[in-house]
């Protein structure tokens, strides 16, 4: 894996991450502390690992990568879900002229694409993209500028006859029909269950108005979750036009 030709863009770290892998070796603070000091070539405090760990302190890229080499790992297994393309590229180890080589455009389209995190290639382009670098959904769809789109998709959904959406959502998002229509029918479930607790009491009533409210602001969140639940569903390619 290279990151010579271009810088490298990690997602988030996850210090879970970091102390799970850590006890499944069962090596101490120290012991990784003095891995990190002779990769970076400097001293390294045990107490900075625990903080890293902790969540209290948040390494760079480069602390990641160091922290990677100690645990015998992948920086890849330290972090969290790519949220941008640039972060996609990074985590399939690809440089800007490989992966535009692979999308079958420039590296200048690419680059920009990359910069303002803004996808507009054309339908073989993005079933390229999606093969290649994998973009979670919703890092596809904010890439795309569609998250609007698809939040008031969802809004009617789940106030309306739902599977009535499941083709125009999968227009938007990549995933397989089959899991689409599970997911929207939880969040219709679970809508609607909130609606229904209106006529309790009047506390009652208020709690569930105010996570409706709360569910509907945020139900491309929720609609995330539901696809992780499952396991990321396989992606499908994209449809004439679609992008």
């Amino acid at each position: 894996m290279s990151f010579v030709e271009d810088p490298s863009v990690l997602p988030p770290f996850e210090p879970a991450r970091a102390g799970a892998i850590r006890g499944m070796l069962g090596v101490t603070l120290g012991q990784v502390a003095y891995a990190i000091a002779a990769y970076q070539g400097k001293p390294f405090p045990p107490a900075l690992l625990e903080a890293w760990e902790s969540g209290t302190v948040v390494p760079d890229d480069d602390e990641v990568k160091a922290l990677a080499a100690a645990l015998w790992c992948s920086p890849v297994d330290l972090v969290g879900e790519a949220t941008t393309l640039a972060q996609c590229r990074t985590l399939a180890g690809l440089t800007m002229s490989r992966t535009a080589a692979e999308l079958g455009m420039t590296r200048d389209r690419w680059e920009d694409a990359e910069r303002r995190n803004r996808w507009r290639g054309t339908a073989a382009q993005t079933d390229a993209l999606l093969r290649v670098l994998r973009p979670p959904p919703a890092c596809f769809v904010a890439a795309c500028g569609t998250s609007r789109q698809l939040k008031n998709l969802l809004r009617e959904a789940v106030n309306g006859w739902w599977p009535n959406y499941v083709t125009a959502v999968a227009g938007i998002v990549p995933v397989e029909a089959a899991a689409l229509r599970h997911a929207l029918e939880q969040l219709h479930l679970y809508y609607q269950q909130l609606e229904g607790s209106v006529g309790a009491s009047s506390w009652a009533a208020a709690s569930a108005e105010a996570q409706a409210a709360d569910f509907v602001e945020r139900i491309d969140l929720y609609l995330w979750q539901q696809l992780r639940a499952m396991g990321n569903p396989p992606v499908h390619g994209a449809g004439p036009g679609t992008y």
